[in-house]
């Protein structure tokens, strides 16, 4: 597996490629890009020309992750040419489909196989339910085949989100990638770093993922208690104070952040799941916990060499809380690999990994996931 990056940043057009190019043998580009950018015809057009013989994959982010540094407003692109691993691309649009479970099912169903070895999603993120579309997904996915992936966002706006694939990117897109074969070894890590405060309260009035009332009193009041003076900011500002989803056991606890609130209603729309009954935890930022969490998702991907390329995909809201310090978590991650693979990734609405120790994918929220690519 070969890899090469380049970089779009509006004041100095794109960054130049190193003189022994692949160009002309990638098989897989990665476009990742601010909302306002990503979405113009030209970028898709330019990416084409440039790679003619690859499927061009794009989303739109909250911040693009190039290298060991995160940019806001430009496009990080990551060419890759597969020498062993064939590659097929799903596109879909949801609109075509009764509900994300069903989205789930139809990407499964178009990409099983026998030698099926790895899926990578990235999903519109705002019309999706993530924890549909992934439980789909999983629905008879065939033992051992990792998924992970993550929902474009749009700077934290909340409003409208683009991915595509072999065409301009459109809203209320999926685009899944099946990855064949034995040769393409894939590993994955996902960690928070968050802390748990306040009072367990039970979730008493939910549907699906949309949360009415917590100890029997509204959600969205108990928050803007919570967010004082921010309240007037919501939904933006509640990824200060994601939810906990509390398990039986630490493994099994998720994260979730709200996507948009309905004042007349009362209620708030989250990207995964609420479950009625559910115990849950109000969390809070730990500046330095967040940082090593990206880390320790890292070593969880760790395997036996090193990998040709490191995805990163995480939250909007660790974005936020970070601010001018967001760069130490990806530093924190390229810095257990000592810098040497390709970096790409972008921040979501949503992240799509394994939990710990599982196959099976999860809707996460508020985590860095890590997918490591090593081809043999």
């Amino acid at each position: 597996m070969r890899t090469e990056q380049t970089l779009w940043k509006e004041d100095t057009g794109w960054s130049a490629i190193h003189p022994e190019s692949i160009n002309g043998q990638a098989n897989l580009v990665f476009a990742f890009g601010g909302i306002d950018v990503i979405k113009k015809d030209q970028v898709f057009s330019e990416l084409q020309k440039r790679y003619p013989k690859a499927h061009v994959v794009l989303a739109s982010t909250a911040g693009e992750i190039h290298g060991n540094m995160v940019f806001d407003d430009s496009i990080s692109v990551t060419a890759c040419q597969f020498e062993h691993t064939p590659i097929r691309i799903h596109k879909l649009s949801v609109k075509d489909y009764p509900n994300s479970f069903s989205c789930g099912e139809a990407i499964r169903e178009e990409l099983a196989s026998e030698d099926l070895n790895h899926i990578l999603i990235f999903s519109d993120g705002i019309s999706v339910n993530g924890d549909e579309l992934v439980r789909g997904v999983n629905q008879n996915l065939p033992e051992g085949v990792i998924v992970t992936g993550g929902l474009a966002a749009d700077a934290g706006r909340f409003t409208r989100t683009y991915v595509g694939a072999d065409s301009p990117p459109e809203p209320d897109q999926i685009v899944a990638i099946g990855f064949y074969g034995t040769s393409l070894k894939v590993n994955h890590g996902s960690q928070g770093g968050w802390d748990v405060f306040g009072p367990v309260r039970k979730v008493t009035k939910s549907e699906a993922n949309v949360l009415y009332e917590l100890d029997g009193e509204s959600a969205l009041e108990i928050y803007k208690r919570y967010l004082g003076a921010r309240a007037s900011e919501l939904p933006g500002s509640a990824l200060l104070f994601p939810l906990c989803i509390l398990g039986e056991n630490s493994n099994s606890q998720l994260v979730r952040t709200i996507l948009s609130i309905d004042e007349n209603e009362g209620s708030m729309k989250f990207a995964g799941n609420i479950p009625n009954g559910a115990n849950v935890q109000f969390m809070m930022a730990n500046f330095d916990r967040l940082v090593d969490g990206a880390a320790q998702a890292a070593e969880m991907s760790i395997a036996d060499n090193q990998p040709d390329l490191v995805m990163m995909i995480s939250c909007v809201g660790r974005k936020i809380v970070l601010d001018q310090r967001v760069e130490e978590e990806v530093e924190s991650v390229c810095s257990v690999f000592d810098n040497r693979p390709a970096f790409t990734g972008f921040y979501s609405n949503g992240e799509i990994s394994p939990l710990m120790n599982t196959v099976g994918c999860s809707l996460h929220n508020q985590t860095m996931t890590i997918t490591t690519y090593q081809e043999g």
